[in-house]
């Protein structure tokens, strides 16, 4: 009866849970990598969207801090983005909204403050030491299929270990991502980032919320 149990129960997990099948990764160059990294991007910005972004910032194993980000995209020049910072009991929130040159921005129960976008900006000097590593993937979640595009980094000490997936589906468009920062020393992981894409946002309906 208890093994009869037991079937029972693993019958049922393999239903629930998402059928997820990767492919050998497969080693390419760092040309190959941002090539089609920047192909999936130029067509993903081209969508109207709403990408969702969850980053989780880890101390000895425990979550110390929580950055939720949600932005509404209506191209070419339409943006509406949401975040909320939770760091213990200090929740702090900042909204922005972008419409052409104009970028209008409130924090917490603030009013709101608008500035045009700047014309330039600074270039942060500096030579990058550390060691990427580049790979591409099949993977399958549920019927629908992708390609993995991983990068894999280690910074020039060797202190922190960055590995970063971008999921493409068959339409070439950026469909999730995630990112992990790991200790190399302490083995545990500092930083984790899960992003997600959904292209069947109606059209968000973006206005100047002042003159």
């Amino acid at each position: 009866m208890k093994i009869i149990t037991q079937t029972f129960i693993l019958f049922i997990a393999v239903l629930i849970l998402p059928s997820v099948l990767y492919g050998q990764a497969k080693s390419i160059t760092s040309e190959n990598y941002y090539s089609a990294l920047k192909e999936a991007e130029s067509k993903t910005n081209k969508q109207i969207r709403k990408k969702s972004q969850t980053q989780k910032l880890y101390t000895n194993g425990k979550i110390t801090a929580t950055l939720t980000d949600t932005t509404e995209y209506f191209p070419p020049d339409k943006s509406k983005w949401i975040s909320v910072q939770e760091r213990g009991d200090v929740v702090k929130r900042i909204e922005q909204i972008t419409i052409g040159n104009s970028i209008y921005r409130k924090e917490d129960n603030g009013d709101w403050v608008k500035r045009e976008k700047y014309s330039g900006g600074f270039g942060i000097g500096g030579k990058d030491n550390s060691t990427r590593e580049f790979f591409i993937e099949d993977a399958t979640i549920g019927k629908e299929k992708f390609q993995v595009l991983i990068e894999k980094r280690v910074n020039y000490n060797n202190t922190f270990f960055d590995e970063v997936k971008t999921w493409i589906d068959n339409k070439g468009l950026i469909s999730k991502k995630t990112m992990t920062t790991s200790s190399n020393e302490l083995k545990n992981i500092v930083s984790s980032v899960d992003i997600s894409y959904d292209y069947k946002l109606k059209p968000p309906k973006i206005e100047a919320p002042i003159e």
